[in-house]
């Protein structure tokens, strides 16, 4: 193994985000790449390199691919099956790797780590949250395989407390192989400290329109709210299949004059957008670890969260300015939406609280943690 300032770190999954728009991964992903100068991180050979220029982008992979849909309660989880080709497996066999990152359970975790474990190299596990949370297998045979990946891997970094109970509960991963810290965050853009400025409140959506993520239920709690001495307005950031019903909703509820769609927006650009707004509204109907309210807080936003969102708990535990309300109660939503034009005090009082984010979320602690992990891992 090189010496540990030289280490050759290779980070290897089968996705990043919608579309493989790196978008948070980038952010992510930089960090990584300064911390690890030496470091690459694996992508289909296909993939457009020349739009990430300053990330270490390896196109090693190629995969069999099947659509895969995965369905929790009434929602579906949409998305592929990726598996590693015999190609791929030999390209990872003759990349340098000291240690190697793998992402939760996919075919590519599984064939990366065999191929690690196999050159006796040093293997660091990433684990959100409890994949049945979205759709993943929770049967005895998929089981057994997650605890074979997760215990031999020589360091596990999990995201919340909550998830380190599943490692060790579930998987039996060992205390002392056994990391807790966020991987994963949003920071889109320079924050802004917002100020009150008197006029109407403005609420933000920012999210993609498909009914799991719960915008009608948001439109019909802002239709109930009473009449205040605040007005209200709110921008709808994000495209997707449900936006045409939920236009027809906005008309129906007569909120045509206060709620604005701005379409789907690069990960880039939406900076302006938390700029502009009061509150960030995240209604989400069930979320494994949504990466929303993560961002909202990062932005320096006051933040009404779903206890339906597995991030809820940990993003309220750090002092956020961020409440949480059950969507699915229209009128325990709209009470808490209600607090900010009601209540001046109170909403100067929030954004006041949301000008010091916390820096367990920032993207350089997120670093930090990954940093950790493949250290001791080398180690």
């Amino acid at each position: 193994m090189t010496g540990s300032d030289h280490l050759r770190v290779v980070w290897a999954s089968g996705a990043f985000g919608f579309g493989d728009d790196l978008a948070y991964f980038r952010e992510v992903l930089g960090e990584f790449a300064r911390r690890f100068p030496e470091g690459a991180v694996l992508v289909r050979e296909d993939y457009p390199l020349e739009r990430y220029p300053e990330l270490p982008l390896a196109p090693d992979l190629r995969f069999w691919v099947r659509r895969r849909d995965r369905s929790v309660g009434e929602f579906t989880y949409t998305g592929n099956l990726r598996i590693p080709t015999p190609r791929a497996a030999w390209r990872m066999l003759r990349r340098p790797t000291d240690v190697l990152v793998i992402v939760e359970f996919t075919p590519t975790a599984m064939v990366s780590a065999a191929v690690a474990h196999l050159r006796r190299r040093r293997v660091v596990q990433l684990i959100e949250s409890d994949p049945s949370f979205r759709g993943g297998r929770d049967d005895r045979v998929a089981t057994a395989v997650k605890k074979a990946l997760a215990r031999r891997s020589h360091v596990v970094l999990v995201s919340n407390d909550r998830t380190a109970r599943y490692a060790r509960e579930r998987l039996g991963v060992r205390a002392e192989r056994l990391r807790v810290g966020p991987y994963l965050t949003s920071q889109p853009g320079e924050p802004s400290t917002g100020s009150d400025d008197g006029g109407p409140v403005r609420f933000l959506f920012l999210n993609s329109l498909q009914r799991r993520k719960g915008l009608h239920l948001l439109l019909a709690a802002l239709a109930d709210l009473p009449q205040h001495s605040r007005d209200w307005t709110l921008d709808v950031v994000g495209d997707g299949p449900e936006r045409a019903a939920l236009e027809r909703q906005v008309a129906e509820l007569g909120l045509t004059e206060r709620v604005r769609f701005h379409g789907r927006r690069s990960h880039d650009e939406v900076a302006v957008d938390y700029a502009r707004a009061h509150v960030v509204v995240c209604p989400t109907q069930g979320d494994y670890r949504s990466l929303a309210g993560f961002e909202a807080v990062n932005a320096r936003r006051p933040v009404v969260l779903s206890t339906r969102d597995g991030a809820a708990e940990e993003i309220i535990e750090s002092g956020a300015a961020a409440v949480a309300v059950d969507p699915l109660d229209a009128r325990a939503l709209a009470r808490v939406l209600a607090g900010f034009l009601g209540d001046d005090a109170n909403l100067a009082r929030q954004l006041e609280i949301a000008s010091a984010s916390p820096d367990r979320f920032s993207v350089d602690a997120v670093g930090a943690n990954l940093e950790a992990a493949i250290r001791a891992a080398a180690r």
